[in-house]
């Protein structure tokens, strides 16, 4: 095999090489030379510490491909090799500490992209032991619950959970299903899903209901307001996993408010936001705040792990980061296994606002929470370059 896979990977140096080379990974996967595969993808990680850059650029895309080819295929063999290319190591490929967890995360990814969830779940069963590809699988729970896979009464999935339990693994406090509020993230990562009682619509219809019903409370009225501890949570999903760095620039505040205010209308929140003076919007010609709904909150926040932003390595870490900015943004901690989240979430009021300039400047995206009795709100904003209103 070796002298047959270096006859073909000897001629990529060219774009018709390369397409040949695909080509012909290609056609191997069709024929379920599955062990050819294997070879193939441990002789284009030899090549790569003999080649200069944009040599080793070819062999990753080869590497990528012969990835997808096997994530594409249809029979349990064409999986479990995807495994054992997995298990191979990629040093040349993927540098830096977290470089062998980034590999599983975007090896999960490409599983759930091309793999039913019951494929998943028979996978689970040909681990080699509970240190082997632990957070492939880890992450590729959550990937397949994202896309609307309810995993929680899995036998094989609830072992590993308990396995990830044991280790302290954070994403072991995620839900195995998703929630209402979710309903919408399998769409926004690329699925056509619809929840049909989950529409824009009714949406922004219950808001505006929600709204009218607040308008007891004045727009201008004199609110007096305290800074109060920003909890570590707060910008999570806004901030590079490994924490070195922010998606973009970002304003964090938890405030105390006197008088309490139980709900207010969208111009109460206005007012206050341009009072606030947040170093973000400085200068802002506009800004515009309306309620909004615990979903759209939500969309908002996963669109950015779902279009893999600066910093992101997986949507299953991208919503274990949404529920703890959430969390930080409800300001109760409770157990994520119940419906106590919801509760509180559901029991705050939310609003979307926006701030922007005239000139080029990007504008400001947040939320608000208030949070139930009205006594304190947070608020988290980013600088963004693509608006989402």
């Amino acid at each position: 095999m070796s002298s047959t896979v270096s006859a073909f990977l000897d001629d990529i140096s060219t774009r018709d090489g390369l397409k040949a080379a695909r080509a012909h990974i290609g056609r191997l996967g069709d024929e379920r030379a599955y062990p050819a595969l294997v070879a193939l993808a441990a002789e284009l990680e030899a090549r790569l510490a003999s080649r200069p850059a944009e040599g080793r650029e070819r062999l990753h895309a080869l590497s990528d491909h012969l990835e997808e080819v096997l994530a594409k295929g249809q029979d349990v063999d064409s999986a479990l090799t995807l495994l054992e290319v997995a298990r191979q190591p990629r040093d040349a490929r993927y540098q830096g500490r977290l470089s062998a967890a980034r590999r599983e995360r975007e090896l999960a990814s490409l599983l759930a992209t091309h793999r039913p969830a019951a494929s998943f779940v028979e996978l689970c069963s040909h681990r080699q032991g509970p240190e082997d590809l632990l957070e492939l699988f880890a992450c590729g729970v959550h990937e397949f619950v994202l896309r609307g896979a309810d995993l929680s009464s899995v036998p094989g999935v609830l072992a590993l959970q308990e396995e990830l339990s044991r280790r302290g693994h954070p994403l072991a406090a995620l839900p195995l299903q998703r929630r209402r509020w979710e309903s919408s993230f399998g769409r926004i990562m690329g699925m056509e899903e619809l929840d049909p009682y989950d529409t824009l619509g009714e949406r922004l219809s219950s808001a505006s209901r929600e709204d009218e019903e607040d308008e007891y409370t004045a727009p201008d009225i004199r609110l007096a307001t305290q800074d109060e501890p920003v909890p570590p949570g707060l910008a999570a999903v806004l901030v590079a996993e490994d924490g070195e760095g922010t998606h973009e620039a970002i304003e964090q505040r938890v405030l105390k408010l006197r008088p309490a205010l139980p709900k207010a209308p969208s111009d109460t929140m206005t007012s206050l936001l341009i009072d606030l003076g947040l170093p973000l919007m400085k200068d802002a010609a506009f800004v515009v705040c309306e309620r909004d709904t615990l979903s759209r909150v939500a969309d908002f926040f996963f669109s950015r792990v779902a279009s893999r932003a600066r910093g992101w390595l997986g949507a299953a870490y991208g919503r274990l980061a949404l529920w703890r900015t959430l969390e930080a943004l409800g300001g109760i901690e409770v157990s994520w296994s119940s419906d106590a989240p919801e509760k509180r979430w559901n029991a705050c009021t939310w609003y979307q606002f926006k701030g922007s300039w005239q000139d080029a400047r990007p504008p400001v995206m947040g939320v608000v929470c208030l949070r139930p009795g009205g006594t304190s709100l947070a608020l988290v904003a980013v600088r963004d370059t693509t608006s989402l209103w």
